[in-house]
Order: C-alpha cells, then structure tokens, then sequence
C-alpha cells in the first residue's frame, strides 16, 4: 500500500536531493544504512523498512533543528510516531527509535484505536466533526486555566495530528479552508504551550507553521491567534518592539472574535515596556473603545476576560511607574477573579498578578502589603512555575538588587523567589 508522505517539504527545506539524505542517514546508522536510490521510492509512495522512518525523523530534526516527527513525514502511519510520542516522554532524541516491546496492552490498544479514528476522519470530516475538532480546540483551551502545559500539550498534539491526518484526505474546499484555520489554531495553542514550557524555539516552529496554515486559509482570525501568540512570545522575551509590531499586525485582519481588546492590550504593556507613555496610552485608549466587544463565550487563552483585562491594565501602568493606577487594576483583577468558576481562574495570571503587585506595593513601601500578595506564589508546584511566572520572578529579583538596604523582611522574600527559581522547570 502506498504511504502518503511530505517528504519532499522537507527536502526542499533543506535543499537536498533524495541522495544527500540517504547519505545523511547512513551516517547515523553505519553499517545498517539505505541505498542512494531508496528515497527516491519513498517519494514516489513506498514506506521504509524497520526502523528506518525514525532515522530519517531524527535526521530531519537535527538539521532543521525542530522537532520532526514520523508522522510530520508520513501522516498515515500514526502508530510508530506514537509509540514513540508514549515511550519516551523524559527526552529522548526527536525521531529516535521506539522499543516497541514496551509497550503497554492499554497503549497498544489505544495506538489501535487512534489509528482507526484517523482512517476514518480522511474522507469523512463533515460539518459536525469539524464542530468536534473546534470544540475540542476550545476544552483545551479553558482546561489551560487550571491544568499545567506539561499535563496538556500530549492532548494537544493529538488534535493536531488529527487535523493533519484529515487535510492528507479529499475535502471539499469549504471544509479544507475550515480545516487549515483549526491546524494553525491548534499550533498557535502549541506554540503558546511551548512558550510556558521553556522552549521558545520549539514555540518558533508551531507559531511559523500556523502562520502558513492561516495563510493557506485566508482566515483572519487565524491570523489574529497566531499573531496575538506571537506577540506574548516576543513579551517575555524581552523584544517589546517586536511584541508591539505583532499586536499592530494582528489589529490590521478585521474579525468579531473578540480579539481586538487583547491585541490592544497587548500592545499597551508592550508601549509601557519600553518607556514609550504616549504610545501605551493610546492603546489604553483604544481598549477602552472595544472592551465591551469581547464575547461572553468561555474561549479559553484566547477570549480575554475581565479578570484578565484588569491584569494587563495594571501591568501596563506598572511599567509605566504608576504603582497606584496599577494597584487599581490588579484590586480589579481579583474582584473579577473571586467571581469566576475555580475552573475558570486561570493559575498563570493570578500568579503574575500576585508578583506584580508585590513590585507596586514595595514602591510605597508597603513591606506587610506586598508580602501579603505574593505569598500564595510561593505554593505553586513545579509544574505550574510555567515561564512567564519564571520570567516575571527574574524581574523582580532584579529591581530588588538595584536597591539597597531593603529590609530584612524584604531580602527574606526575595530569598524564597531565589528558591522558587532554583527549582527545574517542567519541559513535559
């Protein structure tokens, strides 16, 4: 049987010929190596023996420096890249080679059924599965307030490679459109769950890919996900210019998703980051215009709610060293946080709520005040210390440094942010 196969991207990615890469694999495996002419059958639709498609994985991997795997290369062959995906969760080199006999009768079982799951959604994606697949999308997304990245991001991929799997089969060209526009959300959702996990190259490659995916759909509000991503990405980066052009990019694809205040938003603490008053101002301004447009819809990440609002409104001022206007917005936040749902509180945002307000409180000096407010930072479990919490700490303990002489109790804080810190972060 013929196995479908995106090979060739790959190839032409690198610019190599068929023969380059059988050289390439024959220095991975020596002596077990492949004929110059095999990829040349593997294009034309045969599937490689054994182990080989894990070879040719971690090849593509090592010299695109991203993560490939088998099913990127030949999505219907799902089973091996899964069992890959289950065995080794701690590490393993992309691509390497499964010990399949490891594996598990549940996880046997369960590889069984994805793949006949993905056999039958080639051909048969209609309207209430698409409804399946964005609904899931969404459950993701919300599950993100209340379950850490590391917990979520195996979920998440499976959705995606579902979404692959049903491109790779024939769709009538208003259900591919909608297709593309679910695979570039699903990798914007990855690319932000990287991002948290500490790996913003990983976050790179899923944000570059659902940019071409929203592109090939001519979605806006694909475009506006990827870009919002992108924006948050270059945030906690330190690139506030580029997190800025990112929100202004995204503000130019017109779409009643509700995206527009967080794009404004956005962009206002990115102005404030880099000293720039009037710019943030404006952005302010310009939220204040749109903040009643958000939809009520529980959208997860990616509808901004009031209790996230009022964050990022204080965040902004913060930086702009108005410790009083930004203590009114974070009282906000809390008051509009205490209101919602415990599944609906999203950890990450209290957390930065929490440091931030330690910063404002400190600058009146308010010692008891501050402390009372960041405490609750200190119980998070390692797997919640996602990155922007990680990235938010960092900055505090540097404004602490520039002062000297703080008071005891102060520098003891500081000392438990110092051990939070320590901790390792939770990659997966």
């Amino acid at each position: 049987m013929c196995a479908t196969t995106q090979l060739q991207g790959f190839l032409d990615r690198l610019g190599w010929s068929p023969e380059q890469l059988a050289r390439e694999i024959n220095h991975v495996r020596g002596s077990e190596g492949v004929s110059p002419k095999a990829p040349y059958h593997w294009l034309r639709g045969a599937f490689p023996r054994r182990d080989i498609p894990h070879a040719v994985a971690k090849v593509l991997s090592e010299r695109l420096g991203e993560t490939i795997d088998v099913s990127m290369i030949w999505p219907d062959r799902f089973m091996s890249s899964l069992g890959s995906r289950v065995i080794g969760p701690s590490g393993d080199p992309p691509g390497a080679s499964p010990d399949h006999s490891d594996l598990t009768p549940l996880i046997r079982d369960s590889c069984d059924s994805i793949r006949l799951a993905r056999r039958v959604s080639v051909t048969n994606m209609d309207e209430a599965a698409l409804e399946r697949v964005d609904s899931e999308l969404t459950a993701i997304s919300v599950s993100y307030f209340h379950v850490p990245p590391s917990s979520l991001i195996h979920r998440a991929v499976l959705l995606r490679d579902r979404i692959a799997t049903s491109l790779a089969g024939p769709q009538r060209p208003s259900q591919k459109r909608e297709l593309l526009s679910l695979g570039a959300k699903s990798c914007a959702l990855l690319a932000w769950m990287a991002d948290d996990l500490g790996d913003p190259r990983a976050a790179q490659n899923h944000a570059s890919a659902a940019w071409e995916l929203a592109e090939l759909a001519d979605h806006h509000e694909a475009r506006r996900w990827v870009r919002l991503t992108q924006a948050r990405q270059a945030f906690w980066m330190g690139d506030y210019m580029e997190a800025a052009q990112r929100t202004a990019e995204g503000l130019t694809y017109g779409a009643d998703d509700g995206l527009d205040a967080f794009l404004k938003l956005l962009r206002a603490r990115s102005w404030a980051a880099i000293g720039q008053e009037k710019e943030a101002q404006h952005a302010i301004s310009g939220w204040m215009d749109v903040r009643r447009d958000v939809p009520a819809r529980e959208g997860g990440l990616f509808v901004l709610q009031k209790d996230r609002q009022s964050y990022l409104v204080g965040a902004t001022y913060l930086a702009l060293n108005q410790p009083d206007r930004a203590l009114q917005g974070f009282c906000g936040f809390f008051d509009h946080f205490e209101a919602l749902a415990p599944n609906r509180r999203f950890y990450g945002v209290e957390a930065l709520t929490r440091i931030d307000a330690f910063r404002a409180h400190l600058r009146y000096g308010e010692v008891d005040e501050a402390a009372g407010a960041v405490g609750p930072v200190f119980d998070l479990k390692p797997e919640k210390l996602i990155n922007m919490i990680r990235v938010a700490l960092q900055e505090t303990l540097g404004e602490l440094g520039r002062h000297a002489g703080a008071a005891p109790r102060v520098r003891a804080l500081a000392g438990r942010m110092e051990s939070l810190l320590s901790q390792p972060p939770v990659t997966r």
